[in-house]
């Protein structure tokens, strides 16, 4: 054996040996600014959780929990009423994610880029199809709404950045 491997493997039985060192203990959540205490969670690359002007009352939560439990309904139901409680199911939770994505977006937190570019190429490309024409669609209607998803998805993740780079940046 050579003398360099020697050394080596008396490190390793010198290492395994060793008592471990007492791991760090996890930081205590501190208090935020409003009495509530902060998780893990709340912070993301140095860049706090954006808060919404009902900060303490959890509207998104509530309106979040009410979709899926109005949209959970409709999937029950059947006839005329499945159709309007999904409808309202699954335009309230698009309600609220889309604000909560918006929020966390603009405020540097975290990128919502590909949701935030798609949704509106969505609800105009439903749009052109349900109120003008079916006929839009094929090779044509997804260029356009590839185009369109792209140009938004840059503008946005330009945004992003930006609002990142100014949450991130020390007082």
């Amino acid at each position: 054996m050579s003398a360099s491997r020697a050394k080596k493997k008396k490190r390793r039985r010198a290492r395994a040996a060793a008592p471990p060192a007492p791991a760090a203990a996890p930081p205590e959540p501190s208090p935020a600014a409003d009495g509530r205490s902060t998780s893990r969670f709340d912070v993301r690359d140095g860049v706090a959780r954006p808060h919404a002007i009902w900060a303490p009352f959890p509207l998104t939560e509530i309106g979040i929990a009410a979709g899926i439990a109005i949209l959970t309904a409709g999937y029950l139901s059947d006839g005329r009423r499945a159709a309007w409680l999904l409808g309202v199911g699954a335009l309230m939770l698009i309600v609220v994610i889309s604000e909560l994505s918006l929020r966390e977006h603009f405020g540097g937190f975290r990128s919502h880029t590909l949701l935030l570019a798609l949704m509106p190429v969505v609800a105009l490309h439903a749009t052109i199809v349900l109120a003008i024409t079916e006929d839009y669609g094929g090779q044509l209607g997804l260029a356009a709404d590839i185009v369109l998803a792209g140009a938004l998805g840059w503008w946005l993740h330009r945004r992003f950045q930006m609002a990142h780079e100014r949450a991130a940046a020390p007082p």
